[in-house]
Parts: structure tokens; C-alpha cells; sequence
């Protein structure tokens, strides 16, 4: 049987088991690169962050984001099926742990490029272009250095919530572009 992805939106929503992920980390690849942050939003719910004491050793922030992340029925992210799940799945494979289990995953990079034509694809333009409550938030690459230098990770934690609030957002104001939702 296939639910129509309208409907499905309205039961995970009600059910409060739909959940906005973001992640921030030292770089791009999971093998070079670690997990700083990830903070998981539960629908109309304040954020929940993990965030790591030192740069290099996330194996408790990567199992505590996996466990919660599959307590949910449903994810969106912002190019997360190309960045932010690959990049835990990479992480926890190096902690010799096993993948996220697979879950209805809506990515809104995705589901908006192909809906969309706008000059820019960025959640930041987007989310301007659309006036959300909540904007990305900036950090120039001085505060990023400042923040693999020093450990403190306030800032970057402050980032990926807000990353995750301006998502649910962005998803609330385009949530009826929604056609199809795959794991």
C-alpha cells in the first residue's frame, strides 16, 4: 500500500515523530573529518544537540544522534542524503558501529530544486527569498577557525540549531511541494 506523501506529513506531524537533522563538522569528508555537532528538531519542539567535548573523538555524539534520529518516523534535511547522513553513516562505521536504519527521509535541496526556479539554491536564499521567521545564521571562516582552535563550540552549536529551526521553517512554508518521500 503507498500513502499519499500529504497524508503521511499529517500523521508523522500529529504524531509529532517528524524531526529536522542538521550537522556541523571539522570538513567535508567523514574519513579526514569529524563530527562537531548535530542537533535533531523534533516538529514545534526545541532543538536537542550533541555536540563533541574535542574535535576528532565523536563516537558518543554520532551513537546519541543515531539513537534519537531513529525515533523518529521521519527526517528532513537540507541536502542531508548527500552531506549530513552519509557523513554520520562514515563516522559510525569508523566507531565500528552500524549505520542510521533507514527512515522516510524528505531533503529539501531536493524536493525544492525540483519544484523551484530560483537563482540560488542555497537554504540561506531560500529562506530569505521566502521570509521565514528564522535565517541561517552566518559565521565568517575566522569564527570556524576560532572554533577548531579553541574547542569552543557554543557558537557552532547556537549555528546547527538555528540551521534546524530555519529548516522546519522553510518546510512549513513549501511543505505542499512535497510529492514523494523515499528513505
Amino acid at each position: 500500500m503507498q500513502l499519499d506523501a500529504q497524508v503521511f506529513l499529517g500523521l508523522v506531524e500529529e504524531a509529532n515523530k517528524i524531526c529536522f537533522v542538521d550537522i556541523e563538522s571539522t570538513g567535508l569528508k567523514g574519513d579526514y573529518n569529524s563530527t562537531l555537532v548535530v542537533s535533531v528538531k523534533p516538529y514545534n519542539l526545541k532543538p536537542i544537540s550533541f555536540a563533541v567535548k574535542q574535535p576528532g573523538y565523536d563516537i558518543k555524539v554520532v551513537r546519541e544522534a543515531k539513537e534519537l534520529m531513529e525515533s523518529f518516523a521521519c527526517w528532513v534535511t537540507y541536502y542531508g542524503k548527500g552531506f549530513d547522513i552519509p557523513f554520520l553513516n562514515t563516522r559510525l562505521l569508523r566507531w565500528g558501529q552500524l549505520p542510521i536504519a533507514k527512515r522516510p527521509h524528505i531533503d529539501m535541496y531536493y524536493s525544492l530544486k525540483y519544484n523551484l526556479l530560483t537563482g540560488r539554491k542555497s537554504q540561506a536564499h531560500l529562506l530569505r527569498f521566502l521570509d521565514c521567521d528564522v535565517q541561517k545564521m552566518d559565521m565568517s571562516p575566522t569564527e570556524w577557525t576560532e572554533v577548531l582552535a579553541t574547542g569552543d563550540l557554543k557558537r557552532m552549536i547556537q549555528r546547527c540549531e538555528s540551521d534546524t529551526m530555519g529548516l522546519e521553517g522553510l518546510y512549513k512554508k513549501t511543505r505542499h511541494l512535497v510529492r514523494d518521500i523515499k528513505c
